[in-house]
């Protein structure tokens, strides 16, 4: 159906440019509140969150069905040295929920990825201490904040009947 021409008085073209400056204005400052960095210290606080989601899951359905130790584990190495501590392997395989043979096979996988290395050795020398490599932090980060600053796409829109996120 195509439009027909409808004449405008000069206050009623006057008005229809302001609402359509208002609507784009109105994009570009949620565009560039979307894009708001984070901080370091509330991209952490997300990572517990989904950490602690994911142990809620496990409590509430059998562990088996959803196993994900890696995530878990790069989750862990994100937020719990923003809170002081500093992770061991064994540590590490706790905090992943896997069985612990199942875990340190995914701390390597991890490690060969070039995600997460393991330290120096602790004050013992029996504990070896593991990290995020530079490289795993800065993805982790940019994965964190798009969370972070995700917004669902509203209902009637055009891109949320398959939108994708990434």
């Amino acid at each position: 159906m195509s439009e027909r021409p409808t004449d405008h008085t000069p206050l009623e073209s006057i008005l229809l440019r302001l609402a359509t400056a208002a609507e784009e204005a109105a994009k570009m400052l949620e565009d560039e509140r979307i894009a708001a960095q984070p901080t370091r210290r509330q991209l952490a606080n997300l990572a517990c969150r989904i950490y602690e989601a994911r142990r809620t899951r496990d409590k509430c359905f059998d562990r088996l069905l959803f196993t994900d130790p890696a995530w878990d584990m790069m989750l862990a190495l994100y937020y719990l040295p923003a809170r002081g501590e500093i992770l061991t392997v064994s540590g590490l395989c706790h905090a992943s929920g896997a069985p612990h043979t199942t875990a340190l096979r995914w701390q390597g996988e991890l490690i060969d990825a070039g995600l997460v290395e393991r330290g120096p050795e602790g004050i013992d020398r029996r504990r070896h201490l593991v990290r995020l490599t530079a490289e795993g932090r800065a993805i982790l980060e940019r994965y964190l904040t798009r969370i972070f600053n995700y917004r669902p796409p509203q209902l009637g829109d055009p891109e949320a009947v398959g939108g994708r996120f990434c």
